[in-house]
């Protein structure tokens, strides 16, 4: 397997991960447990497990000094903690078609940033292949002929910082790979954004939560969303830019749509329109198909570093 599609598979990984979160989510939200709650257990899990697995197989990685770990935990706060919670905020003021919509603008605030940080050229075909996509997640997210809908200053406001979060977290470990390792922003941006969840945390609901929920559902929520769904995917992301530019693992991050649609077909019986489905053939051909069949120009297949 050669470089670039190591990139491309480690990115689908995410988008699956990513995609097939709402079932643990959902699940512990049935258990009353909140959208911080569930932000804070997966950055926390996340970051206590691959701080062990680093411990035994890179150990090197958690070697820091203070101004790299404040670096890490200021990623950590912006990148996952502002965008998990302002997620949340966004899809309790707007529709979560809407929100999802406004997540799915990442790829256009990593294509802008990329070429500001890192010089990347933006390829025409990379415009393209952004909107193709953009026009299937509108369609994914069902909101043609849903006549009016219910919008909200603040909840736009979040969705917009959510998708700028998304960006950051694909962005900033590139950003300071030549100063510290992916490895080490990984591991302890999770521990921050853990840190910076916990100010808002009641503990002493947590505990309720806990003590009414079945253990056997709680230890497979809490493995799906703080190591599938956040160590896993996460990892993944940071990964493949080693591999590929950033924008095209934010391209191929447009597959969580498809993902988060099939599983609700398929796990909650959701109703899935023509319309959504044209826009899962949309965004499967214009993200995958136009990295898989991507020219192979020299220099384009490593990342800035």
């Amino acid at each position: 397997m050669n470089q670039r599609s190591k990139g491309i598979v480690l990115a689908i990984t995410t988008a699956v991960m990513w995609g097939i979160m709402g079932i643990f989510v959902r699940d512990l939200s049935s258990y009353k447990f909140s959208n911080i709650e569930i932000s804070f257990f997966r950055c926390a899990l996340a970051g206590i497990a691959y701080f062990i697995f680093l411990l035994f197989t890179k150990p090197s990685a958690l070697k820091i000094n203070m101004k790299g770990l404040f670096i890490c935990f200021f990623y950590g706060a912006i990148s996952y903690s502002i965008s998990f919670v302002s997620y949340s905020v966004s899809v309790s003021r707007i529709p979560v078609g809407v929100a999802t919509v406004l997540m799915f603008m990442s790829p256009i605030w990593v294509a802008i940033l990329s070429t500001i940080l890192f010089k990347e050229k933006l390829e025409k075909t990379k415009i393209v292949t952004i909107f193709i996509c953009f026009i299937g997640a509108i369609l994914v997210a069902n909101l043609i002929g849903q006549g009016n809908i219910r919008l909200d200053a603040i909840g736009i406001l979040a969705g917009i910082i959510n998708g700028i979060g998304v960006a950051l977290q694909i962005l900033l470990p590139k950003f300071f790979a030549k100063e510290y390792d992916r490895d080490t922003l990984l591991v302890y941006g999770f521990l921050g954004a853990t840190a910076v969840l916990a100010i808002g945390m009641d503990f002493g609901a947590v505990v309720s939560h806990i003590s009414t929920t079945p253990m056997i559902n709680l230890l497979w929520d809490l493995f799906g969303i703080g190591i599938l769904c956040t160590m896993v995917a996460n990892v993944a992301c940071v990964k493949s830019t080693e591999y590929v530019e950033a924008t095209t693992t934010s391209i191929l991050s447009a597959l969580e749509v498809v993902v988060g649609t099939i599983v609700g077909f398929m796990v909650f019986h959701e109703h899935l329109t023509v319309l959504q489905i044209i826009g899962v053939i949309i965004i499967v051909t214009g993200a995958v198909g136009s990295e898989i069949y991507a020219p192979k120009k020299k220099g384009k297949n490593e990342c800035i570093q």
